[in-house]
C-alpha cells in the first residue's frame, strides 16, 4: 500500500507542475485524479486497519464463531419456534 501512496503522491505532484508549466483542463483533470487516487489510498488502508482488529472471547464450553460479515448459525425452523432463546 506504500508503493501506491507513494506513486500517487508523485503524480499529483507531477500534475501539480504541469498545470503550472502548461494551464489547461487535462492538468487539472490529472489533479483531481491523482488527488482522489491519494485519499482512495489511505481510506482503504485506515478500514483495513480497523478490520484486523475484531476479537472474540469464549468461556467455558463455549463454541465461537468469527466471520467478516453476518452469519447465521443453527436450524433457522427451530430458532422461530423458541422465539427469544436465540440471543
Amino acid at each position: 500500500m506504500l508503493i501506491i501512496k507513494l506513486l500517487s503522491g508523485a503524480a499529483l505532484l507531477g500534475s501539480i507542475a504541469w498545470a503550472i508549466a502548461a494551464p489547461g483542463y487535462e492538468p487539472v483533470i490529472a489533479i483531481i485524479t491523482s488527488l482522489s487516487a491519494l485519499i482512495v489510498a489511505f481510506v482503504s488502508d485506515k478500514r483495513r486497519e480497523a478490520s484486523a482488529r475484531q476479537r472474540q472471547l469464549i468461556s467455558g464450553n463455549g463454541v465461537g464463531l468469527q466471520a467478516g460479515g453476518d452469519i447465521s448459525v443453527g436450524n433457522i425452523g427451530n430458532s422461530q419456534e423458541r422465539g427469544s432463546d436465540v440471543k
